[in-house]
Order: C-alpha cells, then sequence, then structure tokens
C-alpha cells in the first residue's frame, strides 16, 4: 500500500512525440492522465481517447522511471480536400476521409474532378473515377518534391490529359502528367520570377516547343 501511494507511481511529467497537428498541451489534456496515478482508470483509457483526433492515427504510452510518461504519435496528415455539398472532407495521401468541414484549415489543394457519390469518416473515399485520383496523387507527388504543395489552391483532373493548377488567380494549363516536374519548373519561373499572377498561362507544350503562352484576363 505504501509503496502505490509513492510519488514514482503518479504521473509527474509527460513528453509528447511525433506530434505535428496538434500542441503537447492539446495532448495531454485529452490523455486526461496529468499527475493521475498509473493505476487510474484516465491512464488505462487515454489511448482510446486519442485515437478519438480526426488527425491520429496511433498513440503509444510509455512509462519512464521516475514517474514519466512518454506518448508516442503516428498522425494522418491531411493530403487534399475535396468538396461534397458546400463541405470539405479532408483526405489523407491513402484517400481516407480524416475530416469533413466548412473550411479549409490546412495549406494544401482542393481536388476537383472525382467522382463519388457517399463518404464514411474515417474510411477510403469510394471514388469511381480511380484514375483521375492517381494523376491527382502524382500531381501530388511532384508538387512535394518542389515544396510548392502551399502555392496551389486547386488540381483540376477532370480531364486528365489537360490538368490544371490554380496559383492564386491564375490558371496554369499544365497538360498530361508527361514532365510534370519540368512543367513545375516553368511555372515557378513564371510565377515567382515573372510575376505572372492573374490570367491563364498554357505550359501543356512547353516541354516540346519551348514556349508557354500567356492569357491576361482584365
Amino acid at each position: 500500500m505504501l509503496m502505490f501511494m509513492m510519488p514514482i507511481c503518479y504521473v509527474q511529467s509527460i513528453e509528447v512525440t511525433n506530434n505535428r497537428y496538434y500542441s503537447e498541451d492539446e495532448i495531454i489534456k485529452v490523455s486526461g492522465i496529468e499527475k493521475k496515478h498509473l493505476l487510474d482508470l484516465a491512464y488505462l483509457s487515454s489511448q482510446d481517447r486519442l485515437l478519438e483526433l480526426p488527425y491520429i492515427a496511433n498513440a503509444e504510452l510509455s512509462y519512464k522511471f521516475p514517474g514519466k510518461i512518454v506518448i508516442d504519435l503516428v498522425e494522418k496528415a491531411p493530403y487534399v480536400y475535396v468538396k461534397f455539398k458546400g463541405n470539405y472532407l479532408c483526405l489523407n495521401e491513402q484517400g481516407q476521409v480524416i475530416e469533413q468541414s466548412q473550411e479549409k484549415y490546412h495549406e494544401i489543394p482542393v481536388v476537383d474532378g472525382l467522382k463519388f457519390e457517399k463518404f464514411t469518416l474515417e474510411e477510403t473515399l469510394p471514388i469511381l473515377n480511380e484514375e483521375h485520383w492517381f494523376v491527382a496523387q502524382e500531381v501530388m507527388t511532384e508538387l512535394i518534391k518542389c515544396e510548392y504543395v502551399d502555392k496551389i489552391k486547386e488540381i483540376d483532373v477532370h480531364n486528365i490529359e489537360e490538368i490544371h493548377l490554380y496559383v492564386d488567380k491564375l490558371d496554369v494549363i499544365m497538360g498530361d502528367i508527361g514532365d510534370f516536374d519540368k512543367k513545375i519548373e516553368v511555372l515557378i519561373q513564371a510565377y515567382e520570377v515573372k510575376g505572372f499572377a492573374m490570367g491563364e498561362l498554357d505550359i501543356s507544350r512547353f516541354i516540346k516547343t519551348g514556349n508557354a503562352t500567356l492569357r491576361q484576363i482584365t
């Protein structure tokens, strides 16, 4: 009895690791284990409470002597948004719906052109035109490599032979997925260096012809 009443049997400090979308204070509050006894039910059920958070895939709690708890997280990273009946569905890279909201809370693109009729939170979005989703993923891969994801407002894959990217008020016609990395380099040069920020920029044939067409909208 005396042993279980000793301070080492109580949570004295908490360390949170691998948290990106939640602060340490938020995780500790949800866990409900601060200053609790190690045999308290709040400690035993803390993992279940953490898994209820939309961006948490797994949470492992481990004890380190004396009185320290380490909460190691595996998060579901927001990848893209899709629109559904006036709301935004946030998908992870595997296409799972991890959140539904009326606003966009992350600097990630909206993918337009995917066909689906329903969704279930925490489950993979039932996309009817899967090839378009695969193309959107390839586009995202190239944008991530170029560290340009946060600049793109929308990826339009209605026609995968004529992909559109939207940067602010600039509609960029990218063509198909071929040589997409080089096309992004042209986009960055045009937008960041030359200041093309409005209108329509067609670089779909740039790799073959070396020419990009800008049509300003006034």
